[in-house]
C-alpha cells in the first residue's frame, strides 16, 4: 500500500498523498506546531464489517507526531500566502467548466452555504481507501446536505460535479471551512510520520521555519518602531510573526529618519529587490510628507508603501505648545507609534517642529519612554492593557500584505486556467 500521509481538518481528510508524492504543506504551520496527533488505520485483525454501503472498515487510532494548528489560525496564514474566497470561486468555475456540470444547478455559493450550514465536527473520512474531498462530497455530501433537490438528475451531476471537487485545492477548501462557525477552532492536522517512517522525506522537510520567499520584510523610520511591531505580533499574533522580518538592528538601525527611509526605498526600487517589501511611516507630520513623496515612485508590484492608520481617537487630542494645553488633531501631525501603544489616558503631545511642506506643527508624545517599557514589560495579552490601536496596526500591516501576495497567486491562477 505503501505510506501515507494526510492532511485533515478534524475528521474530515481535506488532502492525501503516498510515499514520495504529496503536496508540500508546511507554510500552514510554525516549528511550535509539532506535537502528537490521531492517525487513524483499518483494524489489521478486524478489518471490516457490516455497513449502509454494504460493508465499512473497522478504524483503530493511534497518537503519533504531526503538525496541527486551528483552522482559524491556519486560514489567516493562508490569507498571508495570498489565497482568498475569491480565488477559490474563481477555481470553482474553471473546475465546473473542464468537469461538465451546470452551475446555474450547484454553484459555488451553493458548495459555500452547504459547508457553512453543516457540523463539521461530525463529518469523518472513510480512511480505508483514502477517501479525498471529491469522494466525500460523493458520498455524503451532496445527498446529506439536500443538494439532490436542485437539478433532475441527481446522480450525473453528483458524478461531474464530483470530479470537479476532486481537484478544488486544498486551500479553497480550508478557506470555505473557515467560514464555519464549527470548524475554526478544529484542529488542522498534517499526519506525516508514516512517510517519515518510510524513509519518503526527513522530520525537516515537515517541520521546518517559513520559507523566505513567503515572508515580508517590514522597513520602518527607526528602530522603536520595529521594536514595537515585533512585540506586538509576538502577543497578538504569534501564529503569523514568521511572516515577518525587520531589518537586523544589532548593529545599529541604518534607516533612521524619514529622509534616509525615503532614499533606502529609491534604492530598492533601482536594484529591483526580489523580497516583498513594507515601507512603514509614522503618522506624523515628517512621516506623512516622506510617504507621500515615496507613494509617487514607481514601486514594483512586491513593495507596498505605507504609513500608520488615521485613528478617531486621535480626531481631538490633549496637546501642549506655546499657547497653552488644548485639544487638537494628531493625525497627520503627531501621531507616532507610541501614541498607538496604550497611555492609560489620552496621549499627550507636545508640539516642535513645523513642517513647511505640509503647513503644520510636528509634535511628539510626551513622556513616551515610559509607554514603550511599559508596553515591552508584557508577557501575555491577560490583563486590561488597551491593545486595540496597536492591533489596527496589525491589521493594516497584514491586509496589505497579503492583498500583495493576492495579485501574484491570482496572475499564476490565470496563467494556470489558460493552458
Amino acid at each position: 500500500m505503501g505510506s501515507m500521509i494526510h492532511l485533515s481538518v478534524g475528521r474530515l481528510e481535506i488532502d492525501w498523498g503516498k510515499n514520495s508524492g504529496f503536496t508540500d504543506h508546511s507554510p500552514l504551520f510554525q516549528p511550535s506546531d509539532l506535537t502528537q496527533v490521531p492517525y487513524y488505520y483499518v483494524d489489521p485483525d478486524n478489518p471490516e464489517k457490516e455497513g449502509g454501503n454494504g460493508y465499512e472498515y473497522n478504524i483503530i487510532s493511534q497518537l503519533q507526531d504531526g503538525l496541527s494548528k486551528p483552522l482559524g489560525e491556519v486560514v489567516e496564514r493562508i490569507k498571508l500566502l495570498g489565497y482568498t474566497l475569491e480565488n477559490a470561486m474563481k477555481e470553482f468555475e474553471y473546475l465546473s467548466d473542464i468537469n461538465s456540470f451546470d452551475v446555474d444547478k450547484f454553484s459555488f455559493d451553493q458548495l459555500k452555504e452547504a459547508l457553512l450550514t453543516v457540523d463539521v465536527t461530525q463529518m469523518s473520512a472513510d480512511y480505508g481507501d483514502g477517501e479525498d474531498f471529491g469522494k466525500f462530497f460523493r458520498r455524503h455530501l451532496f445527498a446529506r446536505l439536500g443538494l439532490d433537490h436542485i437539478v433532475d438528475d441527481p446522480q450525473y451531476v453528483q458524478f461531474n460535479a464530483g470530479e470537479g471537487m476532486e481537484n478544488l485545492s486544498t486551500y479553497s477548501i480550508l478557506l470555505l471551512l473557515a467560514e464555519n462557525p464549527t470548524a475554526r477552532s478544529l484542529p488542522v492536522n498534517w499526519q506525516f510520520a508514516d512517510v517519515e517512517a518510510g524513509g519518503w522525506g526527513g522530520r525537516d522537510e515537515f517541520v521546518r521555519t517559513l520559507d523566505p520567499k513567503h515572508r515580508f520584510l517590514i522597513v520602518t523610520e527607526g528602530s522603536t518602531d520595529a521594536g514595537i511591531l515585533k512585540h506586538a505580533l509576538k502577543l497578538l499574533k504569534p501564529h503569523l510573526a514568521d511572516f515577518f522580518d525587520f531589518v537586523d538592528m544589532a548593529e545599529g538601525y541604518p534607516f533612521t529618519g524619514t529622509g534616509n527611509l525615503f532614499n533606502f526605498t529609491k534604492g530598492l526600487i533601482s536594484i529591483s529587490v526580489q523580497n516583498n517589501v513594507i515601507i512603514l511611516y509614522d503618522n506624523d507630520a515628517e512621516g506623512v510628507s516622506s510617504f507621500k513623496r515615496s507613494a509617487r515612485l514607481r514601486l514594483p508590484a512586491n513593495m507596498r508603501v505605507l504609513k500608520l492608520p488615521d485613528l478617531p481617537e486621535f480626531a481631538s487630542n490633549p496637546t501642549r505648545g506655546p499657547s497653552g494645553e488644548h485639544e487638537a488633531d494628531i493625525n497627520g501631525r503627531a501621531a507616532a507609534i507610541e501614541c498607538y501603544l496604550d497611555t492609560r489616558a489620552a496621549p499627550i503631545v507636545r508640539w516642535n517642529n513645523f513642517n513647511k511642506e505640509l503647513g503644520v506643527y510636528q509634535g511628539e508624545l510626551i513622556e513616551k519612554q515610559d509607554v514603550m517599557h511599559a508596553f515591552y514589560d508584557l508577557k501575555t495579552v491577560d490583563g486590561d492593557y488597551d491593545f486595540s490601536k496597536i492591533m489596527r496596526v496589525l491589521e493594516l500591516l497584514i491586509h496589505e500584505c497579503a492583498a500583495m501576495k493576492q495579485g501574484e497567486i491570482a496572475s499564476e491562477q490565470e496563467m494556470l486556467m489558460r493552458r
